[in-house]
């Protein structure tokens, strides 16, 4: 993977993938799982998932599962691939974090070297 290119990635996607890498969902239980992760700050409507979703699938990301019965609503679920991309993604920014935590402590980084 070449993380220049993947990373960072957008708050939808790191959101999208992390309700996946839960569990298969089907478009709306994505939704409605994204809008309470992020408090109501990262809104999707169907549209929208639904591009990021083509995308995702394209690339390798997460792949379609067979629904249960017919009629059943598109079923999607992480793969491979977009498992190692959030796992990457998740220690970027946990990395961030610890670079920019002491900042607000008041401390600096020249007096913890």
């Amino acid at each position: 993977m070449n993380r220049q290119q993947e990373l960072p990635l957008a708050p939808r996607d790191l959101l999208v993938l992390a309700v996946l890498a839960e569990g298969a969902h089907h478009g709306y239980a994505i939704i409605k799982e994204v809008e309470e992760r992020s408090d109501s700050s990262v809104l999707l409507d169907p549209a929208n998932l639904y591009r990021v979703l083509r995308r995702m699938r394209r690339d390798g990301w997460i792949r379609q599962v067979e629904g249960s019965g017919a009629g059943s609503r598109r079923t999607y679920a992480i793969a491979a691939r977009g498992r190692t991309i959030l796992r990457h993604e998740v220690e970027r920014l946990d990395q961030l974090l610890r670079e920019v935590r002491p900042a607000l402590a008041g401390g600096s980084r020249a007096s913890r070297r």
